[in-house]
């Protein structure tokens, strides 16, 4: 009796915690259906609210570029970060007065202090967002904030910090960057030359030539190269003088043969001809390349004879050079591959004759 009590008592109770666990599953998938449901009311409130945001300011921003309204409608806080979106958008496409007036909607709807509050928020997103905006405002009072962090760990918002700088105090910008440039091997290249030519070519050429003949041999081969980006004449009496002391390293040279190369000087002629039969082969290639942008028909001799060089790069080079120099045309192209007496050296002209063929065929044809 007392064990069949126990038995249905048992049963009992397993059935009431299936019940509860039931009971509880149920209502758990009923909070996650009103939560989705939530989710999607909110999220196209959100949308709504957005497009009707964008709807009012994107007009009056674009008008602004003529002339700003006389009254402007107040930003809801919820929206001051995609305004700011908005109008950094703006503000990058964009240059010369459009560029003070939109400056002057963003003062006066009071993005300025948004901007700056969002600089210390020590949230990325809103401090890259506050570094874009307060450097499109020219806005002095941050200056020492952005200094701090063009040297953050962080190298988007380091160099983000780097470019409002610029936008704001060139001169004053470009002596405290040049050591961060030379150094940061995580900034973007093409970030670095945008904040190079965003200040000048000229005002950075000179600081970086500067720079170039004190500092470090790695140090001096990347700002080198950074120069030729520029193609400034300004700093290239300070690489030639560089080039005439008598020991450089191998890095420092086949930077500075790639720097004459790109300027493009015939001045530095002599100077790229010393080194086409310099021991190192990148250094080789280097002047060869030179050599193509800045040789005369008395190169040719020199540049046929490095079509049988030992490494394939200064072959490939010396064929690319020979092709490129102004003498040369088809006929003498073809002429020196059929003297050349190695396989390796004729295949490595082969594609730049076809390129002059190519060059011919589509020159000949008829205009559609």
């Amino acid at each position: 009796m007392d064990a069949g009590w126990t038995g249905t008592s048992a049963f009992g109770s397993m059935a009431q915690v299936g019940w509860i666990v039931t009971i509880t599953i149920h209502a758990f998938i009923l909070l996650l259906v009103l939560w989705i449901i939530v989710s999607r009311v909110m999220r196209r409130s959100t949308e709504r609210r957005r497009r009707s945001m964008v709807a009012v300011w994107r007009p009056l921003l674009a008008e602004s570029l003529a002339e700003a309204p006389a009254t402007l409608p107040s930003v809801h806080p919820r929206d001051h970060v995609l305004f700011l979106y908005l109008w950094n958008s703006l503000q990058e496409s964009i240059k010369g007065d459009a560029s003070g007036q939109l400056n002057d909607v963003a003062r006066r709807t009071g993005m300025d202090t948004v901007a700056v509050r969002f600089l210390h928020t020590g949230r990325l997103r809103l401090q890259l967002l506050a570094v874009a905006t307060l450097g499109h405002l020219k806005e002095v009072s941050v200056w020492e904030e952005l200094v701090r962090l063009a040297h953050a760990h962080n190298a988007f918002l380091a160099i983000e910090a780097a470019r409002a700088m610029v936008r704001i105090r060139p001169k004053a910008a470009i002596p405290l960057l040049i050591p961060l440039i030379s150094t940061r091997r995580d900034w973007s290249p093409l970030k670095v030359m945008a904040l190079l030519n965003e200040a000048g070519a000229d005002l950075v050429a000179a600081a970086l030539a500067q720079a170039t003949v004190s500092a470090p041999p790695p140090i001096a081969a990347r700002l080198i190269r950074l120069l030729a980006a520029l193609r400034s004449h300004y700093s290239v009496p300070i690489i030639r003088q560089l080039m005439n002391e008598q020991e450089l390293a191998e890095d420092v040279i086949a930077a500075s043969l790639f720097f004459f190369g790109e300027c493009s000087d015939p001045r530095d002629l002599p100077m790229v001809r010393v080194y086409l039969t310099h021991p190192t082969w990148y250094i080789r290639v280097q002047a060869v390349t030179a050599l193509g942008k800045i040789g005369l028909e008395e190169d040719e001799a020199r540049l046929i004879g490095l079509l049988g060089d030992s490494y394939w790069w200064v072959r490939y080079r010396a064929a690319e050079a020979l092709s490129n120099l102004p003498s040369m045309t088809e006929a003498k192209l073809a002429e020196v591959q059929a003297t050349l007496s190695t396989i390796e050296s004729q295949e490595v002209v082969t594609p730049f004759l076809a390129k002059f063929r190519a060059t011919k065929t589509a020159t000949a044809l008829p205009a559609a």
